[in-house]
């Protein structure tokens, strides 16, 4: 077996566009909205800390690096363990147990994308199987509507599965750092909420796609055509296990050593330390690729949290809504629907960071005994505001740009776009639904 682990389909990336799309304002603001998002972040930032003439030097002395450095482990891992070939693997199976069904497709790929983000970093998930999915709904005849609703269903759960875990995504590993909870605790209440609200989410978009009636030709030729593409992906399940192994220890690790005696970033590197000596071992070259930007970004919104949070405007919300709502479980319920939709309008990241001081303001006050299901419920309401609109979520404006890029072409013959304009209707539905869930939930254990 070949100890360079190459899998060149990743690079398939359809590079064609049309020269509309490439021109489009549309498009180019698309392209350029991750940066734009960091700059303005930190010109607001500074802006706000020189009104309230707070020293930036004090603003970095409190910087969250814990939050940047799990982010950043995790997402290096996650890549090596997509190069293993796994996920492409699980990806062309879920194509053959379905036979190219359409519902059954989106209901597979739709768990499949919770339990994949619940455990690694939701954009590298996403990336290493949208090539996959154009490969295979190039081939079966989808129309316009089936397109909307099965990435609509896919960017959803990729936001449930990153809240259902504390190293998910970044709202979950700003909570695991906080301290108001620990890593199990999290883990015990939030998954199967998420689970349950990923599973009501399946059901419901599965039911929206008319069951097929042909006599399967056109899907068996998919599964095929996609098979014979991937062909030659060659899996490393020698490098896989002990990867595994790896990433249990940290999960145990997380769950049983004490923060205070060791912080969960430190067992992230050690984690990621041992993963890579392993792999230099077996004498296998890997390429440790990550995108700067995204890291640029969620450091903009924990440089913004922080000076939001030296201003003390937060502490004075808290204060005044605790004096003004006197029952503990409706108070929760308001800062759920609050956080939901500043996550929704200003996107998950400047939400989680900005709203945490509430949370653990409520958390160290009067509702402490119930500081495990509340930290559950600010998950909760960032979960479902990232799902409202294209740019709430993390991975929002990526599979946008991705699923643009590949020309799909729909039955009529014409090339399927995929914006904040399509997914407006579907991300309203995807919203209620959550915080419909997370609601309820909270009504019920607290």
């Amino acid at each position: 077996m070949n100890d360079i682990i190459s899998i060149e389909q990743r690079k398939l990336f359809f590079k064609g566009k049309t020269h509309k799309e490439e021109r489009g304002f549309l498009y180019k603001l698309n392209q350029s909205a991750s940066q734009i998002l960091v700059a303005v972040m930190f010109v607001m930032g500074s802006i706000v800390a020189r009104f309230f003439n707070i020293p930036v030097k004090s603003v970095m002395n409190n910087y969250s690096y814990d939050v940047l450095v799990i982010l950043i482990v995790m997402e290096l891992f996650t890549n090596l363990i997509a190069e293993t070939g796994i996920m492409q693997l699980l990806a062309i199976k879920i194509a053959e147990i379905s036979k190219g069904d359409k519902r059954l497709c989106l209901m597979m790929f739709g768990g499949m994308m919770f339990l994949i983000s619940s455990c690694l970093n939701n954009i590298t998930a996403v990336m290493m199987i949208l090539p996959i999915l154009f490969v295979l709904l190039k081939t079966l005849e989808v129309d316009r509507k089936y397109i909307c609703v099965f990435f609509a269903t896919i960017l959803a759960l990729s936001n449930t599965g990153g809240a259902a875990s504390p190293v998910g995504d970044f709202p979950a590993i700003i909570i695991m750092t906080s301290g108001i909870t620990s890593f199990l605790s999290y883990l015990t209440h939030a998954f199967p909420l998420f689970a349950l609200t990923s599973v009501i989410l399946i059901v419901v978009w599965g039911l929206c796609v008319k069951k097929q009636n042909d006599d399967g030709a056109i899907r068996e030729l998919a599964v095929s055509n996609l098979k014979s593409q991937y062909k030659n992906i060659g899996i490393r399940f020698d490098i896989l296990k002990w990867l595994a192994v790896v990433f249990v220890g940290m999960f145990l690790a997380w769950s049983i050593i004490p923060q205070e005696v060791f912080p969960p970033e430190i067992i992230a590197v050690l984690g990621y330390v041992i993963a890579m000596v392993i792999c230099s071992v077996k004498k296998i070259g890997v390429g440790q690729m990550m995108d700067l930007k995204s890291v640029l970004t969620i450091a903009s919104f924990l440089f913004f949290a922080q000076v939001i949070s030296q201003t003390k405007i937060l502490d004075m919300i808290a204060t005044y809504l605790q004096c003004n709502i006197e029952n503990p479980k409706l108070l929760v319920m308001a800062i759920m629907v609050i956080t939901s939709l500043v996550a929704g309008v200003f996107s998950a990241g400047p939400a989680a960071a900005s709203m945490m001081p509430i949370i653990v303001q409520l958390c160290n006050g009067p509702l402490s005994a119930q500081a495990d299901w509340i930290a559950v419920a600010y998950a909760a309401a960032i979960c479902a505001g990232s799902s409202l609109f294209m740019w709430s979520a993390t991975a929002g404006f990526i599979l946008s740009g991705k699923i643009n890029g590949a020309n799909i072409i729909e039955e009529e013959g014409k090339v399927v776009n995929w914006g904040v304009k399509q997914y407006f209707k579907y991300g309203i539905i995807n919203y209620g639904i959550q915080i419909s869930i997370a609601l309820i939930a909270m009504a019920i254990v607290l």
